[in-house]
């Protein structure tokens, strides 16, 4: 891209300038000659470049040229000067009988001066890419990326990078923003630095994840007079966005607590992940301090651009005893940090992460998600009271862009997290996947069923030293435990029909779960609990599922439940998988999913290729 200046000189002077490579001085002959001018010539140094417009006719530059009132020199240099004043250039004016009336003189300093980046997004920062000064979404749009430089080199007394005063490399590889200035040297320049203090994720109305960089070089006229711009330069970055990765991605590693209750449920997370072929980490209880909510209290996700990528952990405000594992223990070289405070906001349940999930790709009314859209839990919509998810970190979801969230109302349970009646698995067919609800009605059919069978005397929770047997005649009798499903089952059902609005679903996407609840007294209302582990509440490992073993009736010999859920599941391809969480999990009013947590790939979809 062609910069063009006017410059000014004077005859009977020798005009000193700092001229930037790529640009192109324009010298308006006219102006400054002398009075009665008639003709110029032009001579200069084999290292600077020069042209007149309008080009002369019959004549060489060293000859007297008619001079007009348009005459113009273009002056240019391809390279950077290797001493100050190395470049000379001057005009002769003469009168109308070509005697010599006066002389200009230009003395020209060359610099190399550019701000440049990767506006194409292919990773590689172009030269002036004459669109570095805006920026456009879609697979046909432009613009530069940051990453938020929220990793640590540090492994020990860490920090992020972007507190820290010493700069050793930037999100796992150089930026791509270089301000060049030759022939001293070459620097490049890190970004830390906008009104918040340090470059930060979007997050809420203050902050939309524009930057825009200005560069401007002044000139100094005389002592006293501000300097002037004889060379300014603009580029334009979106800040990469916090992604969240649904079931349907390939694991990486997964994450779980150990304590002094939950063998049971250890033995059967590694049993699972070893035959996954994945990765376990085991928190253990000197890190955790009894908490055992891993899912509770942080949310994996990543942070994307053309030249680099690297996992992020969103850390929830609930800080439980894992409080500090986020940042002690995930925190590190390309393994960058994520939170919010709510300072004066009331944290309730509703603000761990159980409460927070995210849809495979869909496509709703012709509009493409091609990254899915997060999913929280909240009051339900009309009421005047009641838990909600912090408004910091609704804020920040909903500034990311790229995952559009969805509001379902999860206040009616007592945890009241959206992983207590729904998830995702993976699919051979339709969308490639099936959302799992609860459903007390299809629990209330498999018995009725069974009862029907001749199996009213079966029992569930068989087995189980400290839990009561009851058997399906019992349960069905409890017209009390009727009533209070059908409740809940009118609850999933609203939330039901929201995904299906939201997601673009059709019944034939929707599986249900034969699950049961009951009501249980919460500051002085009712809200409910899973009567028995509750099977949606699972980790999902490619087509591996870890499941909390239900303990339902049992049915020549085997758990009508879990038969029940293995024919749901198998004709997906899926295998199941049933883990005793019983005593450390279910009975602490949580499952599988709460106490496990998993990292994925990212997505291949690039975001900034969304059609915003």
């Amino acid at each position: 891209m062609i910069h063009p200046r006017t410059l000014r000189i004077d005859y009977g002077k020798t005009t000193t300038v700092l001229y930037v490579v790529g640009s192109e001085l324009n010298v308006n002959l006219n102006r400054s000659a002398p009075p009665t001018s008639k003709f110029f010539s032009v001579k200069g140094t084999a290292n600077v470049q020069y042209s007149i417009s309008p080009t002369p006719r019959d004549t060489s530059h060293l000859s007297p040229i008619p001079l007009t009132e348009n005459s113009v020199l273009l002056i240019s240099r391809d390279h950077a000067s290797q001493y100050e004043n190395d470049s000379k250039l001057s005009v002769q004016y003469y009168g109308a009988n070509k005697e010599v009336l006066g002389r200009a003189v230009v003395h020209l300093t060359a610099v190399e001066l550019s701000l440049d980046v990767d506006a194409d997004r292919d990773g590689i920062v172009e030269k002036n890419n004459p669109k570095k000064g805006s920026w456009k979404w879609g697979p046909n749009g432009h613009g530069a990326i940051l990453l938020v430089n929220c990793d640590s080199e540090k492994t020990y007394k860490k920090t992020l990078d972007s507190e820290d005063k010493n700069i050793y490399k930037v999100s796992g590889k150089p930026l791509s923003v270089q301000l060049q200035f030759s022939p001293i040297n070459t620097q490049f320049f890190h970004l830390f630095s906008v009104p918040q203090g340090f470059l930060n994720f979007p997050y809420d109305k203050d902050f939309n994840g524009l930057v825009t960089i200005n560069l401007s070089l002044l000139e100094p006229i005389s002592d006293g007079l501000p300097e002037t711009p004889i060379f300014t330069d603009k580029v334009v970055f979106k800040v990469a966005p916090w992604i969240m990765t649904p079931n349907t991605l390939r694991p990486v590693e997964v994450f779980v607590c150990s304590t002094s209750d939950n063998y049971q449920f250890l033995k059967g997370m590694r049993n699972l992940v070893a035959k996954s072929g994945y990765k376990l980490n085991i928190c253990h209880e000197y890190v955790n301090r009894g908490d055992r909510w891993m899912q509770d209290e942080l949310e994996f996700g990543y942070i994307d651009s053309p030249h680099h990528h690297f996992p992020v952990v969103l850390d929830s405000p609930r800080d439980g005893n894992l409080a500090n594992f986020p940042y002690d223990e995930l925190l590190g070289p390309d393994f960058g940090y994520v939170t919010r405070v709510a300072l004066d906001e009331h944290v309730s349940s509703l603000d761990s992460f159980g409460n927070l999930e995210v849809s495979p790709p869909v496509t709703v009314n012709g509009k493409k998600y091609p990254l899915g859209r997060i999913i929280i839990g909240v009051a339900f919509p009309t009421a005047t009271k009641g838990r909600n998810m912090t408004k910091v970190v609704q804020d920040f979801l909903w500034a990311q862009k790229v995952q559009e969230p969805i509001a379902l109302f999860s206040d009616w349970l007592f945890v009241g997290h959206v992983d207590e009646f729904m998830t995702f698995v993976p699919a051979p067919n339709r969308k490639g996947f099936r959302l799992l609800l609860a459903s007390p009605d299809a629990g209330y059919k498999l018995f009725r069923g069974l009862q029907n069978s001749g199996h009213g005397q079966a029992t569930l929770f068989d087995g189980l030293t400290n839990a009561e047997q009851i058997t399906l005649d019992k349960i069905l009798k409890d017209e009390k435990l009727q009533a209070e499903n059908n409740y809940v089952q009118s609850c999933i059902d609203w939330n039901r029909d929201v995904l299906k609005r939201e997601l673009g679903l059709d019944d034939e996407d929707i599986i249900d779960l034969p699950i049961l609840f009951k009501l249980v007294e919460d500051e002085k209302e009712y809200r409910a609990v899973a009567y028995y582990p509750d099977m949606v509440n699972m980790i999902v490992l490619g087509k591996n599922l870890g499941i909390p073993k239900p303990f339902g009736p049992k049915v020549n010999g085997r758990c009508a439940l879990e038969a029940e859920m293995c024919s749901l599941m198998e004709g997906l391809g899926l295998n199941c998988t049933f883990i005793d969480d019983y005593s450390s999990y279910h009975q602490l009013l949580g499952e599988v999913h709460c106490g496990s947590n998993v990292r994925r790939e990212p997505f291949e979809f690039k975001w900034w290729n969304l059609e915003m």
